[in-house]
């Protein structure tokens, strides 16, 4: 019990009041215009629309506000919001900090780049592709517009280049593989290997012939010595041979060699693929000689390499049958290698018409420089000069760009791709450098000006894939991209900062490019290069994760200066503060909707749980002070909450409790010791003072219902009238109030559970006294089936609003309230449970039925009068008028009122008024029999079969009432009225003494005392002998205290035994257990023994000398229990049976009905002599 003690007076117990607000730190400077932009919540007006729009007067706008309240909370649960738009057009701007932006480049290094353009311009070499723009006048035009420069400037730089040293040319060749080589050994086999070389520019014609010829490095003895002229020479520095691949037709050499070209128009470059045989063979005197020479740049002829073939053959092998095997050639003229190289599979060719070849050969080329007379190469490597080249052109480009700059993909203009193409391959920038000088140049570009980061991505994964596969990497490559890895990653993470600004949920561009960018870090994360390069920043996730909680708090903030909780009045500031809390659950809704998706899919960081709880906690902490104000404002004498402070704080509740919902997406670990885990206990105090808000608005709208109530019924299909609609909408708009609260503490909740339930049910049983008052006065006027159907309409009101309560333990989750008081108390709680609600329920079902009686008691009030003269009719009419002639009016007055009753009244209420009308007409019909004993048995007859004929009526062939209720309670005494008083006198009488044997059957026990007796029957002599023995505990007659007692002995009734005198024993003096000892005998025939009411009858009285002898009591018992054959008593043995104990009674006769019917035939003798008899006792009773 203590503890239910207890927990009432925790729930009554004041909060103490504490410090006020909290200081605050002052928000961050905002960083664009549009970041401390704060939309208002949905569904409740600023706090200065709401001080325009003033305290509603009408009892619905109360309700229709908490349901706006719950509309408004439901839509944030929902992620749905009214009053934003999809934005179209650009997404907000990316720039957070001016830092990342690069410097500007100078004017002087302008220049500087702009030579090194027109340098390579003029010294383009290889074939352009057919998107190059191939004029250099164009070029030239769009390098002007580029670099911004003048004419006459370009005129002096283009006389400068002119004048430099022309730019000295490399081939780059990549032996990469062969396949389907021809077979040269016996085992189906080669064992292939590469020559290849430089053939120094002809002329045109020669070159013609040369192709025609099919130089090949090695040539029989004859033809080398046939040949004498010197116009096919090769420098022996510039033959290259790869390794020998053994026993295979498709070779892997992947080989890399670099010639210096001397004239890039009409060398050529030539490559044999050989079978190696011999022990010595070409490629070995090759590297022979060029080992041994050490005569850098003087040429070797090609006859000299053929006579150190022989010579040395010869020697190891003794035969020239050894040569190595002619596979294939390739003849390449320098002029026909496109600008970006040669990728691609080469045919092989034969040196001759009578060579036979098959097969290909893969070989990447590339033209390079390897000297260049500009200034910026002499200080500046060509990796740093391509990258500034680039960023000027690009910012050229992108100012260019028209449709969706901020969406710009990074696609060039045919000259500009053209001359980076040709400085990229002039400068012999790898895939990898050009890759990192692509990724490097358009990130910057990109945190100046917005890029599409789709085209980011496709720039990570070059560089990525270049990485991994092994290229070149150099030390200023990878500063360059690490540095460009790292401001990017500045960059994006100085978004995510801002991200609820810069990438709104409302904008779908915006959202698709927080996606986008995000995506790009988790690129950087996933790649090796970063991990190589920025091996000190291997937890770019906690770098995320704490500007997430940075950029959530200056939000929170950025809100906080928005609304300014702390500035007005107690209640504007928690109106302010709900629309603190109601923009948290916006954001929080968004973050898990739409951020915590793209950061957990790109960057695998849980961007709801860091916000959330980092929200959860700020506002907690807000809220909590701002309610101990509150409470201690509630806490002085005589305050009241005033409605709109108490529609604020259900307001900041269901605000917060959505808030804490959102708990339900966090990782189970982390929902432990969240701020908002009790903060329902901030409301305690408050949660009172608003349902008596409730109540007071609940009663004053029913009061308004019932007021406009017409009592017509609402539709067809339902009898209720608009009021009882309005009522249980009202209860079950509390019900969702109080549902929607979802109070936690469900041992807690006991008490305003308990308060609900009180308020519901006295809200109930207003309503319907209210309904009655309102029927009584329209009872004044309007004819009688207005009043009928209006009566009908307020029952079926009542009822509709019963029903209604019987829902309450389901409605109010009482299952839930009983289970925690047991839990938290035992059974005890538990009971007090039921107790408690039960009680309410049961007394206001009570208090319902009572006023429903009462309405029916209206109705059956307005049919009294022509029921009672209906009932004169059945009892005035005549003999010679036949019984359905008689009933006839009270039926047609029935059939119609039940017509009206059936289309008016719902199904229990029907039933009730039938049983009700039912009722009234039985105890009509029972005051017209009793007003007329003694007359014609016909008169009984009637109403007997008036009785019948109601009866069927109400019964209604089993669809109507049901005959256990019609045939019981007042049914019965009228059935037994109306066949006693159809019998004769003697009947009566029979009917009187069988009363008395029942009633002497369930007697057991008697303040009267008992009298001990013993009966036989001789059957042959037809003689029943009564041995009167003794009496016990007899009352005291005397002034004594004692009695002088006798017992008299009668056969009745005296009808049936004329004969038959009484008997009567000795008077024994002064005692109240008198022993008597006597023996009686009468004369009994079986004709009279069995009579149902054949009985003796014992009666004790208390002998008085000067006055009448006094009534004691007396017993009786039927003749069949001792004279009916088979009985132990009818059988010679019967004088040894037990004594029979028989317990003595006293009533009055008069009491009886039948007593009244006999007094009432007063031209019947038999009748008033057995009520002369009966008289004396009861006036010996009375006397005494």
């Amino acid at each position: 019990m203590s503890t239910l003690l207890e927990l009432k007076s925790s729930v009554l117990r004041q909060v103490q009041r504490s410090q006020s607000l909290r200081s605050r730190r002052e928000p961050p400077p905002p960083v664009a215009a549009g970041n401390t932009a704060v939309a208002a919540p949905l569904g409740r007006p600023r706090v200065s629309d709401r001080a325009v729009t003033g305290v509603a007067k009408r009892n619905g706008e109360f309700f229709e506000r908490m349901n706006k309240i719950i509309q408004k909370q439901e839509s944030l649960q929902a992620g749905t919001r009214a009053e934003e738009e999809i934005l179209a057009g650009p997404p907000p701007p990316e720039r957070t900090d001016q830092g990342f932006i690069p410097e500007k480049t100078t004017r002087d290094e302008l220049d500087l780049l702009y030579e090194e353009a027109v340098y390579t311009v003029v010294n383009r070499v290889g074939v352009p592709s057919p998107e190059y723009v191939s004029s250099e006048e164009d070029l030239f035009d769009y390098l002007q517009k580029a670099f911004d420069m003048g004419q006459e400037e370009h005129d002096i730089i283009l006389r400068k280049v002119k004048e430099a040293k022309r730019a000295s040319f490399s081939l780059r060749v990549s032996v990469m593989k062969g396949k389907n080589l021809m077979a040269k050994d016996s085992n189906g086999y080669s064992d292939p290997y590469c020559m290849l070389g430089i053939l120094m520019g002809q002329n045109s014609r020669d070159t013609e012939e040369r192709k025609e010829r099919k130089f090949s490095f090695r040539k029989r003895k004859e033809k080398l010595e046939k040949r004498s002229s010197v116009k096919e020479v090769l420098a022996a520095r510039d033959i290259q041979v790869t390794d020998v691949k053994p026993e295979t037709l498709n070779p892997v050499w992947n080989e890399h060699f670099v010639f210096d070209i001397d004239d890039v128009q009409n060398d050529l470059l030539h490559l044999d693929i050989w079978d190696h045989d011999d022990d010595v063979s070409v490629a070995e005197a090759c590297r022979k000689l060029n080992e041994i020479s050490g005569l850098r740049g003087m040429g070797r002829y090609f006859k000299q390499i053929a006579k150190s073939v022989r010579s040395n053959g010869s020697a190891a092998s003794g035969s020239e049958e050894n040569a190595d095997d002619f596979l294939g050639c390739l003849n390449i003229p320098l002029s026909e290698v496109p600008v970006v190289g040669y990728d691609k599979w080469f045919k092989l060719e034969p040196r001759s018409s009578a060579s036979r070849v098959q097969g290909e050969c893969h070989l990447i080329l590339r033209l390079f420089t390897t000297q260049r007379d500009t200034t910026l190469t002499k200080t500046v490597s060509n990796v740093v000069i391509h990258q500034k080249m680039l960023s000027r052109i690009l910012d050229y480009e992108h100012s260019h760009v028209q449709k969706e700059p901020y969406n710009w993909n990074g696609q060039v203009s045919p000259a500009a791709w053209t001359i980076l193409s040709h400085h990229a391959v002039q400068a012999d920038l790898s895939p990898l450098q050009q890759a990192i000088i692509r990724w490097h140049s358009y990130s910057s570009h990109h945190c100046a000006q917005r890029l599409c980061y789709s085209l980011l991505i496709r720039l990570l994964r070059a560089v990525g894939t270049e990485w991994e596969t092994g290229g070149d990497r150099r030390e200023l490559e990878s500063v360059l991209l690490s540095e460009s890895f790292k401001l990017y990653c500045d960059f994006c993470l100085s978004l995510m900062k801002g991200m609820r600004q810069i990438f709104p949920c409302t904008h779908p561009a915006a959202t698709t490019r927080c996606e986008l960018m995000l995506r790009t870090i988790g690129q950087i994360q996933s790649m090796q290069a970063f991990k190589d390069v920025c091996p000190n920043r291997n937890e770019l996730h906690l770098e995320i994760a704490t500007v997430i909680k940075k950029g959530t708090v200056e939000w929170y903030e950025a809100t906080i200066s928005h609304f300014k909780p702390d500035e007005g009045t107690l209640e504007e500031q928690l109106e302010r503060l709900v629309l603190v809390v109601d923009a948290v659950c916006v954001d929080v809704q968004r973050g898990l909707n739409v951020y915590n998706k793209l950061f957990h899919s790109s960057v695998k960081v849980d961007f709801f749980s860091i916000s959330y709880r980092q929200l959860e906690k700020l506002v907690a902490d807000d809220v909590s002070v701002a309610m101990e104000r509150v409470c201690g404002t509630l806490e002085q004498e005589d305050s009241q909450l005033s409605q709109t402070m108490g529609e604020t704080l259900f307001e900041l509740f269901m605000s917060l409790k959505t808030l804490k919902r959102f708990r339900e997406f966090l990782p189970l670990k982390d929902t432990k010791m969240l701020a908002l885990t009790g903060f329902h206990n901030w409301f305690k105090s408050s949660i009172h003072k608003w349902l008596q808000i409730v109540h007071e608005k609940s009663v004053e709208r029913i009061r308004r219902a019932v007021e406009t109530d017409q009592l017509e019924p609402v539709h067809k299909q339902a009898k209720h009238s608009s009021s009882a609609v309005d009522l249980t909408t009202c209860f079950s708009q509390v019900r969702e109030f109080w549902a929607q609260l979802s109070w936690p503490d469900s041992a807690g909740a006991f008490i305003f559970i308990t308060r609900l339930t009180d308020n519901f049910c006295s809200e109930a049983v207003s309503y319907a006294e209210l309904l009655k008052r309102k029927v009584e006065r329209s009872q004044l006027g309007g004819d009688h089936r207005s009043f009928t159907v209006q009566l009908c309409v307020a029952l079926n009101d009542a009822e509709h609003v019963r029903l209604y309560l019987t829902g309450l333990p389901r409605e109010l989750s009482w299952r839930a309230v009983q289970q925690a008081m047991e839990e938290s108390c035992g059974a005890e709680g538990k009971e007090q449970v039921n107790k408690a609600l039960n009680g309410q329920l049961y007394n206001a079902d009570l208090d319902l039925q009572r006023e429903v009686k009462r309405l029916i008691t209206l109705l059956t009030d307005k049919m009294l009068p022509e029921l009672r003269r209906c009932i004169q009719h059945i009892g005035l009419s005549p003999d010679t008028i036949n019984n359905d002639d008689a009933v006839s009016p009270l039926m047609k007055y029935l059939e119609t009122t039940l017509v009206i009753l059936s289309e008016s009244l719902v199904k229990e209420n029907l039933s009730r008024v039938l049983l009700s009308l039912w009722e009234l007409l039985l105890r009509m019909i029972l005051d017209s029999v009793a007003e007329n004993r003694g007359v014609q048995v016909e008169f009984y007859t009637r109403f007997q079969y008036t009785i019948e004929k109601l009866v069927r009526f109400f019964n209604a062939n089993g669809e109507g009432l049901l005959l256990e209720d019609l045939k019981s309670g007042d049914y019965k005494a009228l059935d037994e009225e109306l066949r006693l008083n159809k019998c004769s006198s003697f009947e009566l009488i029979e009917q009187y003494f069988l009363e008395k044997i029942s009633q002497q059957r369930i007697l057991k026990h008697s303040r009267f005392g008992r009298i001990s007796v013993k009966c036989y029957y001789d059957a042959p002599e037809q003689r029943l002998t009564v041995e009167i023995l003794h009496a016990a505990d007899l009352i005291a007659l005397d002034a004594n205290g004692l009695s002088d007692p006798f017992v008299i002995l009668e056969l009745c009734p005296h009808h049936l035994f004329p004969n038959s005198r009484s008997q009567r024993t000795q008077v024994k003096l002064k005692t109240l257990h008198p022993v008597f000892d006597e023996v009686f005998y009468f004369h009994v025939s079986p004709e009279q023994y069995r009579h149902r009411c054949a009985c003796i009858t014992f009666t004790v009285m208390d002998y008085d000398w000067l006055s009448t002898n006094d009534f004691a009591g007396e017993a009786v018992s039927p003749l069949s229990d001792f004279c009916w054959p088979g009985r132990p008593s009818a059988t010679p043995a019967g004088k040894n049976l037990q004594p029979v104990i028989l317990h003595l009674s006293r009533q009055k006769p008069s009491e009886k009905p039948i007593m009244r019917m006999l007094e009432a035939r007063a031209g019947d003798r038999e009748a008033q002599e057995f009520v002369r008899r009966l008289k004396e006792i009861e006036k010996s009773m009375e006397e005494e």
